[in-house]
């Protein structure tokens, strides 16, 4: 089994398992349908999507504070966790809106599913 990613805008497949939503704010014209959870727990803080999208931080220093956020969030640990043992029985693919795929929070989130100890660096 796998923990994939891909743009919420791609259509559903069989492969992609369990499909997670990890976006701060509902896509707009996504009809529920296209996602099986949504996974708040697991998306940036409204501040650090929109300082690193006005371009006030780089990728390194948004990663490092989404991090940062990760670990100091009993929520989102938990919900690593979880995709993580469910990502041993059956496919899971993480959601969100970046069209090309990076740079993109998805695949910090998708890492650290694979291997839950890297919260912890």
């Amino acid at each position: 089994m796998a923990v994939k990613t891909k743009s919420i805008f791609q259509p559903p497949e069989d492969e992609d398992g369990i499909r997670i939503l990890i976006t701060r704010f509902y896509p707009r014209g996504v009809e529920r349908t296209h996602f099986h959870e949504w996974a708040l727990s697991l998306s940036p803080s409204s501040e650090l999507l929109f300082s690193y999208k006005r371009g006030n931080r780089n990728w390194s220093s948004f990663k490092r504070n989404f991090m940062a956020e990760l670990r100091g969030n009993v929520e989102s640990i938990e919900a690593i966790h979880t995709l993580n043992a469910v990502g041993k029985k059956q496919d899971v693919t993480l959601l969100c809106y970046e069209q090309s795929g990076l740079p993109c929070h998805r695949h910090i989130v998708r890492d650290i599913i694979e291997t839950p100890a890297l919260l912890e660096r």
